[in-house]
């Protein structure tokens, strides 16, 4: 129901008021350098194929952690414009906020090729940037936690690459933050037909992203399922998730979890309990900050001016 959209973005929105990025010169008074709208495939004029820079002020001789910050919104809405990057940044984090194509211009995998992309061209651009290309972690909620989760479990498969560009340079990620995203495309659309998924209908969600259902298209739900991936050299994983989440099955990242576990691959799943498909609370965004930290080790700031 396009209410239930509605209700979706609205609960996205107020939710991340706290982390809303505004217009910001480069001497913001939080003393963050801000760059917008850089294109991470050479030759583009999309817009969705852009991103922004976030950097804190450190010693010339530090390099940054990078956090790259990919938007929720069912695959056809969002934008890198909102999101915690001051929030990140201000935790120590070199930041990418990232746009990617839409599942309604374009169907999966342009929606990964253009994630890889914007990480190959981060890793590419790194000196430049002064942040430290071996410590790159994602953080995605919603469509965004699926696309950060497929990071996770495919850095070197080729078939997901795409020919964006800097194709010397790997798309492998250190660490991953998924909230609440689809790790199995194949499941998903019967996990949903449960009643408290009725009114979202998050299964028309998969079917655009795929150009048609999973079962008319298995192979390249397949193909965009993270959990078919795992391998035990996968980064670790701090999964969140509402157990009674109303537009992404609970079941998604509680099997996907347990699949990671497996492999070998340190993970922490944090069950929220909670009907809201959004659990953006203090205690969940500092979990991220801490799981962060731990993996990826900010060094300290320079004081703000």
């Amino acid at each position: 129901m396009l209410r239930n959209i509605i209700v979706i973005l609205t609960l996205l929105l107020v939710a991340l008021l706290p982390f809303v990025t505004k217009e910001h010169d480069s001497d913001d008074p939080t003393g963050i350098r801000i760059i917008h709208d850089l294109y991470y495939v050479d030759g583009t004029k999309d817009p969705r194929q852009q991103l922004d820079l976030y950097l804190p002020r450190v010693k010339p001789t530090e390099h940054l952690p990078l956090i790259v910050w990919i938007h929720g919104g069912a695959w056809k809405m969002g934008s890198k414009d909102d999101g915690p990057a001051i929030a990140l940044a201000d935790k120590g984090f070199a930041v990418a906020s990232i746009n990617y194509r839409y599942s309604t211009a374009s169907i999966f995998p342009a929606q990964i090729y253009d994630c890889k992309a914007a990480i190959r061209w981060l890793r590419a651009h790194a000196e430049e940037y002064s942040y430290d290309a071996t410590k790159i972690g994602v953080w995605g909620v919603s469509a965004g936690g699926h696309l950060a989760a497929l990071l996770g479990t495919t850095g070197g498969v080729a078939a997901l690459e795409g020919d964006e560009g800097n194709a010397q340079q790997s798309s492998a990620v250190q660490a991953v933050a998924d909230w609440y995203g689809p790790t199995d495309l194949t499941t998903f659309n019967q996990e949903a037909m449960q009643p408290r998924f009725r009114e979202s209908k998050p299964e028309l969600f998969i079917n655009t992203l795929l150009g048609g259902t999973p079962e008319k298209n298995l192979e390249l739900a397949k193909s965009g399922s993270p959990i078919f991936f795992v391998t035990p050299d996968d980064p670790p994983f701090l999964i969140v998730h509402s157990i009674e989440d109303p537009v992404v099955p609970f079941e998604q990242s509680n099997e996907f979890a347990k699949k990671l576990e497996a492999e070998g691959v340190k993970v922490k799943l944090l069950k929220i309990n909670s009907d809201n498909h959004m659990p953006m609370t203090e205690a969940n965004v500092n979990a991220v900050f801490d799981f962060f930290e731990e993996t990826l080790k900010p060094p300290a700031l320079l004081p703000k001016p």
